[in-house]
């Protein structure tokens, strides 16, 4: 054997250890590709994982949220039904006693109706007609089954007050005393007098017998100083005029 021949046999043998070498790195090549792919593969689905994780996160988050909105508007529910309840039942428990209310406090307003009624008739002889006009008023409005009562009661004090404030104030009205027109004052609920609209007669309400009594020239000023004040066209003034003397006190005075 010659040395060409085993140079190229050892030729050949290089050249066939190199391709099987190129061979073991072309697998090599074709695996890591491969398992590149493989790996790229995977962390698609991993970030797909993660992203269907997040969102379900996400949604359990709001799911969570408004779970506990929900507890606590169940809460404020659960606290408005009991006030509720603890307002109906106090508004049971009122209609009760307005019913009750109501059955006592009829009668009661019927008695002061009628005390009134006899107090009007027995007082000083002013504003008739309007007092008067008022109680067939209040007892046409307690004789009505639809009024309420509230507004019954409200009238008949309504008419009380109006009572009491006469007794602090002068009052003034046109009338005809005797077949006479005059001007009649009133001081308080204590006098009544009247003076002629020419002026020339004067004139005072005997509480004790029920009629008109006629007056001194003297008391004419003092009448008509009165009148101007009670119309308010002149500041109050001191009035010197014949005052009824309080029963007890002249009985003493005997």
């Amino acid at each position: 054997m010659n040395r060409k021949f085993l140079v190229a046999l050892g030729l050949a043998g290089l050249a066939l250890v190199a391709t099987a070498q190129n061979d073991r790195i072309n697998q090599a090549i074709d695996a890591t590709v491969q398992g590149n792919r493989a790996a790229v593969a995977s962390q698609t689905r991993i970030n797909g994982v993660d992203d269907s994780t997040r969102s379900m996160l996400e949604r359990y988050r709001a799911a969570s949220w408004q779970a506990q909105q929900l507890t606590v508007y169940g809460k404020q529910l659960e606290q408005l039904l009991s006030a509720q309840e603890a307002e109906k039942l106090s508004l049971a428990q009122q209609l009760v006693e307005i019913d009750r209310t109501e059955r006592e406090l009829t009668p009661l307003m019927l008695r002061m109706l009628d005390s009134l009624d006899k107090f009007v008739s027995l007082d000083l002889p002013f504003l008739k007609q309007e007092r008067r006009e008022r109680i067939d008023n209040l007892k046409r409005l307690m004789a009505d089954p639809e009024a309420p009562v509230a507004e019954r009661y409200r009238r008949l004090l309504e008419a009380y007050q109006i009572e009491i404030d006469y007794g602090r104030s002068l009052g003034v009205e046109r009338a005809v005393v005797e077949d006479r027109e005059v001007d009649v004052l009133r001081v308080g609920r204590i006098g009544l007098f009247y003076l002629s609209l020419d002026g020339e007669n004067a004139g005072r309400w005997d509480a004790a017998g029920k009629q008109w009594e006629e007056l001194d020239d003297d008391y004419r000023a003092s009448l008509r100083k009165g009148l101007r004040v009670a119309r308010e066209i002149s500041a109050p003034d001191t009035l010197v005029l014949p005052m009824p003397v309080p029963v007890a006190a002249a009985g003493g005075a005997k």
